[in-house]
């Protein structure tokens, strides 16, 4: 099973904070085993004396070296030091069997010899490290420990060895100083007591083991400090991954049909505030689409049973009277002209349904309208031409105020015009039409205005609606799809349209059209 992201993320901040840790770790012993070393070396020399010390009050006692040896051991061991005791002839007695200096064997063959008594030294002083000296040609005067110079021990005088410091550095005679962290000299490893020899060396297994209790401690805090890190690292890794846990939730329910839109607001500017500023966009677009998609569907839906409904009416009278004829109506003549009349109007009625249902159609159909120039001048005329050829009686004119030219589809915007000087033909009857083309404020605005019984509150409020006619429409042939078309071509010029109109006073359609559109522009 896959781990989540907050999982994960606090697994790698446990594991980084493991990592340091354990360098530190490291890097703590190393400096200690180096300090435990140095302070081993000192040691060594404070242990010489006290080799001799307890020998020869073993000695007084009359106990021999042999027997004493373990006990020797075991009272001058410490950390990081391995002692061995050997007899007078080099043959180990106890302690550290892989211990054996080589100036021991030197020693027995009288090629060298080691002091034995403690009386051979004495200190003399406190050593101190040197600043460094003057440039050549001035005289060297000797600091004093605060003046440039540091104490580093006690300066000890010894007969056989000259003078040494207790820090580890010695003193050759006739020499100088040696260098820092220079190993003590071999003879300095062994030491002659009543009886035989104590050896002396600092373990490095030894000072290990004394770091075990270091270690313990460290690691407890170590074990601790990565469980709590772990612990609040996955707090706050949930914590800031929260936001991309619910906007996980929320695709999840859109893709399980649920296009309700939810948002997400997120401070600052980082990574899952870009995720959910990303997200809202595409949630609200994807509602948005839906939305259209329901409104699509919805007047499908009503357009359908829109045109069944007008289609059944011509459809019925046209079935009715076929019966009338197979009942024997063409064996009168003049019954049966009247009855083929009808059905030719019924024929044209629906003809002229199906031609406007596939109008509107196309105008609700996805494919963008073209944009070219348009001659207003033209476009105004050509209109009030072919509504004087259907009523040549009629007052019918149109006038051009500072717009000669638009941009839109010629076709779409000539039938939305057409269509709204239909209705006045239509509902104005005897009653002049005016047509005008202006700029407001910029705006290309044409406007179609006439002079008839007007409209009711009602009327023009539904106006617009598809398959609307009115209650007063009388004996007047219709669709009601002439408005429902003009208002879905100015919609698609990206325009608006509306009426104003009441009884007795007219009726004006306002068609304005996009800014842009604007061919003067």
């Amino acid at each position: 099973m896959r781990q989540s992201i907050a999982s994960r993320l606090s697994a790698l901040y446990a594991t980084l904070l493991g990592i340091t840790v354990l360098l530190v770790i490291l890097a703590s012993s190393v400096a200690l085993v180096y300090e435990l070393a140095g302070f081993s070396r000192d040691i060594v020399y404070a242990k010489h004396e006290e080799a001799r010390v307890l020998a020869e009050q073993n000695a007084s006692q009359g106990i021999p070296l042999a027997k004493a040896a373990p006990d020797i051991v075991k009272a001058i061991s410490g950390i990081g030091l391995s002692v061995a005791v050997f007899d007078p002839k080099g043959r180990f007695l106890a302690g550290d069997k892989t211990l054996r200096p080589g100036i021991l064997d030197r020693v027995l063959a009288g090629k060298d010899s080691i002091p034995m008594a403690s009386t051979h030294e004495s200190e003399v002083g406190i050593a101190v490290e040197m600043p460094p000296g003057p440039p050549p040609g001035q005289p060297f005067v000797t600091p004093s420990p605060g003046q440039g110079a540091r104490t580093v021990g006690k300066i000890v005088y010894h007969e056989s060895y000259g003078l040494f410091s207790s820090r580890g550095g010695v003193f050759i005679r006739g020499g100088g100083p040696p260098a820092p962290g220079s190993q003590p000299p071999e003879r300095f490893s062994l030491t002659a007591v009543e009886g035989g020899y104590v050896a002396f060396a600092p373990s490095l297994p030894l000072l290990l083991i004394s770091l075990i209790p270091y270690w313990r401690v460290v690691v407890t805090i170590a074990i601790a400090s990565i469980l709590l890190s772990w612990f609040v690292g996955r707090l706050f890794a949930r914590q800031a991954l929260q936001p991309i846990t619910e906007v996980t939730a929320s695709l999840q329910a859109l893709a399980a049909g649920d296009f309700t839109q939810r948002r997400f607001v997120m401070g600052g500017g980082d990574e899952v505030a870009t995720l959910t500023a990303a997200y809202n966009d595409a949630v609200a677009g994807v509602a948005g689409a839906m939305d259209e998609r329901k409104r699509v569907e919805e007047r499908m839906r009503q357009f359908v049973a829109d045109a069944g409904h007008e289609l059944r009416t011509p459809l019925t009278v046209i079935a009715g009277y076929i019966d009338v004829l197979r009942r024997g109506a063409l064996e009168e003549p003049t019954i049966a002209r009247q009855i083929l009349a009808t059905m030719a109007l019924e024929k044209e009625h629906m003809r002229v349904l199906i031609d406007r249902l596939m109008r509107l159609a196309r105008l609700d159909g996805e494919a963008p309208p073209r944009s070219e120039p348009i001659d207003v001048v033209e476009l105004l005329r050509s209109q009030c031409d072919a509504a004087r050829r259907l009523d040549e009686g009629r007052e019918i004119d149109y006038s051009v105020d500072g717009l000669n030219e638009v941009r839109g589809d010629r076709g779409e915007l000539g039938e939305a015009i057409w269509n709204v000087v239909e209705n006045a033909l239509k509902y104005a009857p005897e009653g002049s039409i005016h047509l005008r083309a202006t700029a407001i404020d910029g705006v290309p605005t044409i406007i179609v205005r006439d002079e008839g019984p007007g409209m009711t509150e009602s009327a023009r409020l539904h106006a617009f609606e598809r398959f609307y006619r009115g209650d007063e429409r009388g004996e007047i042939v219709g669709s009601g799809l002439g408005l429902a078309i003009a208002k879905r071509a100015v919609e698609r010029a990206g325009g608006t349209i509306s009426i104003d109109s009441a009884p007795g006073h007219g009726t004006t359609v306002t068609i304005r059209l996009s800014p842009d559109s604007n061919g003067a522009l």
